[in-house]
């Protein structure tokens, strides 16, 4: 794509992802059910800080920021290059795209870079978790060829009163 540029994070953008990170973070996490709102954002900023020690400069991450050609931010992707099943893939951590930018194929182009960068860089396949209610990026990526490798599933539960009740 011919007006969208993706190159390294630098660290000047390193400090304004990592606020929309851990905010974007810690809402998808209380809106999936798993944290509380109350702590939240505490929970979030420790896990990045934890995964991202030094910023772009952190070894075996691969941070990317997408530009248009007028220099407006796009979007950015973080890529694992080392993902958690330790088989020679990599793990896509976080892949944005600005809400204003959507929709003009940059996710794609975007998604296409990373996976570059990560065969670039040693990466045999490439992986990522997408929240099930996500319907625009699960279209995305099986239309980019992923596929379903682990399903999970959840059911909030009423207090019904049965024997095992409070």
């Amino acid at each position: 794509m011919d007006d969208l540029r993706v190159q390294p994070m630098t660290a000047a953008e390193f400090g304004e992802f990592r606020s929309r990170l851990i905010r974007d973070y810690a809402a998808d996490q209380v809106r999936a059910g798993n944290w509380a709102a109350a702590d939240a954002e505490d929970r979030a900023a420790s896990q990045t800080d934890g995964l991202l020690s030094e910023g772009v400069r952190t070894p075996g991450m691969l941070l990317l920021t997408a530009r248009t050609a007028d220099g407006r931010r796009a979007g950015h992707v973080r890529v694992a290059l080392r993902g958690p099943a330790g088989d020679g893939g990599a793990w896509i951590s976080d892949i944005e795209i600005a809400a204003e930018q959507r929709g003009r194929g940059y996710g794609r182009a975007l998604l296409a870079a990373a996976e570059r960068e990560a065969a670039r860089r040693g990466a045999r396949a490439l992986a990522l978790n997408v929240f099930g209610p996500n319907a625009v990026a699960r279209g995305l990526y099986e239309s980019a060829g992923y596929k379903v490798t682990t399903l999970q599933m959840r059911k909030e539960l009423t207090d019904g009163g049965g024997p095992w009740g409070a």
